[in-house]
């Protein structure tokens, strides 16, 4: 049996970590390091090959990108640890790509600031007009998604819920917003990139299975 490269006596504690610490009551953080590490055995050769790279900044990529792969592994073990013991099936977990957020997110901010009621007839198209066809979610009910994206809205922090609320309620362009938060154009761009992530990450983050 191929013996696995050094370097992952850090990543797989580094991984399984990260994934236990949201993953505490569901799953054993042991568990989780014998998952990382019966995935590298299963891909020896290969990780062998890229942790031993001589170029010390491809080396570092290299490491990088095995952790974000075997941090993809573990979580999916994780959830389905987590599925088992609640007592539902893994196929249940709803995930929001940012496409969703961006056409759903002018609505639930709307009614955060009006203090309106969500009724998902209101949101089917952007010119008001009813539709009889679900936005993308998962199971396809739209006041479902909606209301958990206002859930997700309204935990994360001042500063991002400002951010998002400019832009997707209010209508600020990029350069608009950069004027409002005094900074560049670019920087404005990553913001709101990082507010939407911040919310993603509330609403259960990037699907693993993709």
């Amino acid at each position: 049996m191929t013996e696995l490269h050094p370097s992952l006596s850090d990543i797989v504690p580094s991984v399984a970590s990260s994934i236990y610490r949201r993953y505490n009551k569901f799953a054993e953080l042991d568990d989780i390091k014998q998952e990382c590490l019966a995935w590298a055995l299963t891909r020896a050769d290969y990780i062998n090959e890229l942790l031993s790279e001589e170029d010390s900044d491809q080396r570092r990529h290299n490491e990088a990108r095995i952790a974000w792969q075997m941090r993809r592994v573990a979580e999916r073990y994780a959830r389905k640890e987590k599925a088992v013991k609640s007592g539902y099936q893994i196929n249940d977990e709803a995930y929001y790509e940012n496409a969703t957020l961006m056409h759903l997110l002018p609505f639930v901010i709307a009614s955060v600031v009006n203090g309106t009621v969500l009724d998902a007839e209101q949101y089917m198209t952007p010119d008001g007009q009813p539709s009889r066809k679900s936005l993308p979610a998962e199971g396809g009910n739209l006041l479902v998604t909606l209301l958990d994206i206002k859930k997700g809205y309204l935990k994360l922090e001042p500063e991002d819920k400002s951010i998002l609320r400019f832009r997707y309620h209010e209508g600020y362009t990029l350069s608009q917003l950069a004027d409002r938060l005094v900074c560049s154009v670019s920087t404005a761009d990553r913001r709101i990139d990082n507010s939407l992530r911040k919310l993603q990450l509330l609403l259960g983050g990037n699907s693993p299975w993709r």
